[in-house]
């Protein structure tokens, strides 16, 4: 069973994130927490151009958020928000950064770019599981997001 939006769609995350231990770390907060959502990671910049690249609709299956880092071997994060906001279906899913840096410019770059919101990883995993539950029951239960394109 999938968590489903209006229409009886499924809803998918896509996570985009290269540190094993910390894509680990959200499947298992999402999994615990969010079991009916579908989650797919890819694990550098190359992968996830791909992974825009192939998308198609699907009428049964909607990517609710991308939940991606900065840094990554390929291709950088800032590089792949703008491919996901020329990409005709994928263009208004929210993106959402998970990074370690904290920097000003990072961060103003990424909103300058499209990002819907950006953390900071914390260091402890207690943190960071704290912070993804609250960050994925905002997307998933709070947030509305506008119907997407046909």
């Amino acid at each position: 069973m999938f968590a489903l939006l209006g229409g009886g769609v499924r809803k998918k995350m896509l996570v985009i994130e290269d540190e094993k231990i910390d894509a680990l770390g959200i499947g298992r907060v999402l999994k615990k927490e969010f079991p009916n959502v579908a989650l797919e990671v890819v694990t550098n910049g190359e992968q996830a151009l791909d992974w825009i690249q192939r998308f198609r609709p699907d009428p049964e299956e909607s990517v609710f958020l991308v939940l991606m880092d900065l840094t990554m071997p390929r291709m950088s994060g800032l590089d792949l928000i703008s491919e996901f906001k020329r990409h005709a279906q994928l263009h208004s899913t929210p993106i959402v950064i998970l990074s370690g840096s904290d920097s000003p410019s990072a961060i103003s770059s990424a909103y300058g770019l499209g990002a819907c919101g950006y953390l900071v990883k914390p260091s402890t995993s207690a943190e960071m599981s704290d912070l993804l539950s609250k960050t994925l029951n905002y997307w998933l239960n709070a947030n509305r997001l506008p119907a997407e394109p046909a």
